[in-house]
C-alpha cells in the first residue's frame, strides 16, 4: 500500500504528513485535524520503531475519521470503537486486494 502525499476527497484536498515526534506530543500513531486537512503520522524511528502495517493500518484509521467529519458525522467519527474496527477492515481489504 503506497500511502500518498496528497489525496482529493469531497472536494477537499487532504495532506498527509509525517512527524518523528507526534508519539511524544500527541501520545498517537497518527492524528486527523479537521481544520487543517491534515493527516499526520507517526514515522518510523529508532526510539519508536513501526512496521510498515503499523503506519498503513494508522493512515486507514485517520482516513476513516476524515472521511466521517466530511460527511458530517462528527458525532460518528469520535466513536474510536467504531472508527478502530471499520478502519482495521477497510485496511485488511485494501491489504488483501492490492
Amino acid at each position: 500500500m503506497v500511502i500518498k502525499s496528497e489525496y482529493l476527497i469531497f472536494g477537499q484536498t487532504i495532506k498527509v504528513k509525517y512527524s518523528r515526534t507526534l508519539i511524544k506530543r500527541q501520545n498517537a500513531f497518527g492524528i486527523w485535524e479537521y481544520n487543517k486537512n491534515k493527516i499526520t503520522l507517526q514515522q518510523s524511528t529508532r526510539e519508536y520503531p513501526l512496521t510498515k502495517e503499523q503506519i498503513e493500518s494508522t493512515f486507514v484509521h485517520e482516513m476513516v475519521h476524515c472521511c466521517l467529519d466530511l460527511m458530517g458525522e462528527q458525532e460518528l467519527s469520535t466513536n474510536e470503537k467504531f472508527v478502530h474496527a471499520y478502519g482495521n477492515l477497510m485496511h485488511q481489504f485494501i491489504k488483501q486486494n492490492e
